[in-house]
């Protein structure tokens, strides 16, 4: 079990392997430049829950930018890899394969799927989605 930076590299890692063609971000970036764009982020932690040890929760958001948002295929695409069960193309079914992430938590699941739709980076109008993923990590 690693840090906070281990456990954003390895959920990055998790999707990047199983959706084809995806790009992976430990940060935001003004404006990714290959896509599908997979941004792998800490959105917060929890301490309370330790009973002994260093034990915490903590979410991550998954935030998937598939293309720019110009025509009706696009929109298809983007639905795709929001699909729980594409091959090589669901981020859902990546994160569901690996629940671990190579061991870096305990255990996480996929709480929900938002922000469906339509955003700015960079000057320019692209499409995607966020998945937000609690976790639990126990360090004894």
């Amino acid at each position: 079990m690693g840090t906070f930076a281990d456990i954003v590299k390895n959920v990055g890692t998790a999707v990047s392997t199983r959706v084809t063609g995806a790009n992976y971000y430990d940060y935001p970036p003004d404006s990714p430049s290959q896509f599908p764009a997979i941004i792998v982020t800490l959105v917060s932690v929890d301490p309370t829950p330790v009973f002994s040890g260093n034990s915490f929760e903590g979410t991550l958001r998954i935030t998937c930018i598939t293309e720019r948002a110009e025509n009706r295929e696009a929109w298809v695409r983007l639905y795709s890899y929001m699909d729980s069960t594409g091959s090589g193309t669901s981020v859902l079914a990546a994160l569901r394969a690996d629940p671990r992430f190579g061991s870096a938590v305990d255990s996480s699941e996929i709480a929900r799927v938002e922000n469906i739709g339509k955003r700015e980076l960079g000057g320019g109008f692209y499409i995607g989605f966020d998945v937000l993923v609690p976790f639990i990590r126990a360090v004894p």
